[in-house]
């Protein structure tokens, strides 16, 4: 892109707030089983109470595991942290300055110990050649099998045909899937297994924040074409004269 003279932008920090909050719902809905139970009821099948009845994970008190730490990820580790009693752990590039990690209340650790410890794990990380198939049939089989994986990053990171097999075999619990490799097409394995949670790419997707990246890429372009610098450029071609 860069190489053809091509000015690529952005819209950062205007969703941050608004896909953490749907990362933490898609977290909470896929541990304890909001839709399989909603699928259950309504094709009638409920007729009595049960104790066990779709018995999920507990996310209070939990330990919270956070794969990419970037804004969105911080603000995850403080809904965790601060409004579940969670005990957050993370893993990233590199490591938050000692302040930030204190705000998150979270603490480094390395992707081992990351992927063996976390009662939910929370991918949040860019996709990469590097991060392609970051969560592949080796990473699940290190995750406790009650452990939980939600995917708000990008499509690719996880291997969705080795995530089917695990769910289907039940090595993990269960999974929250907000991006899928090739969307819009899903892998149709993925389709047949109850305990995952499955949305079209619409952790942003509140009135005002889509108005606000609007608005920026709108902004972003009328600099542009002003001759202007953008205002959240992803890469730096030289302004046209």
């Amino acid at each position: 892109m860069t190489a053809a003279g091509v000015q690529g932008t952005n819209t950062p920090d205007v969703l941050t707030e608004t896909t953490a909050d749907f990362g933490f719902a898609l977290l909470m809905a896929t541990a304890r089983r909001v839709t399989e139970s909603e699928h259950y009821l309504r094709a009638g099948k409920w007729t009595r109470w049960s104790y066990d009845m779709f018995a999920g994970a507990e996310v209070h008190g939990s330990t919270l595991g956070i794969l990419g730490m970037g804004r969105i990820g911080q603000g995850i580790a403080r809904r965790g942290a601060h409004g579940f009693g969670m005990q957050v752990i993370y893993h990233n590039r590199s490591r938050l300055a000692p302040d930030l990690e204190a705000e998150c209340k979270a603490r480094y650790v390395s992707k081992e110990t990351l992927l063996a410890n976390a009662d939910h794990l929370v991918l949040v990380l860019p996709y990469t050649a590097h991060s392609h198939h970051a969560i592949g049939a080796a990473e699940l089989a290190q995750m406790k099998p009650t452990a939980t994986l939600i995917n708000i990053a990008r499509g690719g990171i996880v291997d969705d045909a080795a995530l089917a097999v695990a769910l289907k075999e039940c090595r993990i619990a269960a999974a929250g899937l907000d991006v899928f490799e090739g969307e819009p097409v899903v892998n149709p394995a993925l389709l047949e297994v109850p305990n995952v949670v499955l949305t079209p790419h619409i952790a942003s997707a509140t009135v005002p924040t889509r108005l606000k990246m609007t608005q920026l890429a709108a902004d972003n372009l009328i600099a542009y074409l002003e001759g202007r610098a953008p205002i959240t450029p992803v890469n730096h071609p030289a302004l046209r004269a």
